[in-house]
């Protein structure tokens, strides 16, 4: 089983030991809770889903959790600011004794990009693959040959926090001008309705302002404005960031996940377009930009395939 807890949503999905997904769930994630109030609610979501296909958590080789923080070498949750609450948690001795099954633990996009591997072939598998996963915040991680790029302290792949703009936005890390200040999906929506107040203001026809009234989808299809620009904006920010990952690491293979990619090409195309232009034209022209394989269970897939791995907890390689 693999779980992904994100900022706004928890999805979790089971996979048979040939990686054929069974069953699906998607609950909201309390993001104030505490780490034990958070393994409470895991175990009563594995217990649930298992129970729609029959299965008790003696079928369960291992579980997966992609969490939305930076995670130490030893798997440990240094601190988040999805959860900021959670400070230096073993989150796996957590919940490993209240399912009595194995459990690995890692960071959300590194989940997410090794989720989409489990979608390739293996000719068609990069050699470098870069996943931003635009959520909540903006997750960033990178896989060379497979393999997460970690760092001596486990922060590698955090290009989320790669400055767009040095005197720009202020981010929620407490740094200025970090690309998850322009293409999360919290700033995204925060700044589609900065721009429809000011289009709006005088009058009365600024309709509902409350962030959970706000589809983007929807408004991008009605032509609204606002939230052409406010995409734009974050499209910016994006072609910036990647571009320089580009030039850096020269991947074949850059994914985008979470919410905010469930635009699809008119966010996929227009990054891949800026990412072209800006980039070194040798990287440029082999870079490709696409959305994550399994759409938002894209992280909850590759959790499950971590622990069911070679170097998980499990037995069985699903890949």
């Amino acid at each position: 089983m693999g779980i992904d807890v994100g900022g706004t949503k928890t999805a979790a999905v089971l996979l048979s030991g040939n990686g054929k997904v069974l069953a699906t769930v998607t609950e909201p994630t309390n993001r104030s809770g505490s780490p034990r109030q958070c393994a409470d609610h895991l175990v009563s979501l594995t217990d649930g889903l298992l129970r729609t296909t029959g299965r008790t958590r003696a079928s369960l080789d291992a579980v997966g959790v992609g969490l939305p923080g930076l995670i130490a070498p030893d798997r440990t949750f240094r601190d988040s600011i999805i959860l900021p609450a959670w400070r230096n948690v073993d989150f796996g001795s957590c919940l490993e004794p209240r399912l009595n099954i194995p459990v690995v633990v890692d960071n959300d996009a590194t989940m997410a990009a090794l989720g989409h591997l489990a979608g390739l072939p293996e000719r068609q598998r990069p050699n470098c693959l870069v996943c931003l996963t635009l959520g909540t915040g903006v997750g960033g991680a990178v896989l060379l040959h497979g393999v997460p790029m970690r760092g001596p302290d486990g922060t590698a792949g955090q290009i989320g926090h790669t400055t767009v703009d040095a005197t720009g936005r202020p981010c929620a890390c407490g740094a200025t001008g970090c690309l998850n200040a322009y293409a999360s999906g919290t700033a995204i929506t925060s700044r589609y309705l900065e721009l429809r107040a000011d289009a709006h203001s005088g009058d009365d026809g600024g309709g509902d302002t409350a962030p959970g009234a706000v589809n983007l989808a929807e408004s991008l299809r009605q032509e609204d404005p606002s939230a052409r620009r406010a995409l734009d904006e974050a499209v910016r920010a994006l072609v910036i960031s990647i571009s320089g990952v580009v030039n850096v690491l020269n991947p074949e293979l850059v994914v985008l996940g979470g919410g905010v990619a469930d635009l699809g090409p008119s966010l996929t195309e227009p990054v891949q377009a800026g990412v072209s232009r800006r980039s070194f034209p040798a990287p440029a022209r082999r870079v490709r930009v696409r959305r994550a394989a399994h759409g938002s269970l894209t992280g909850a897939i590759g959790a499950a395939v971590t622990a069911a791995g070679p170097d998980g907890a499990g037995r069985r390689d699903p890949l």
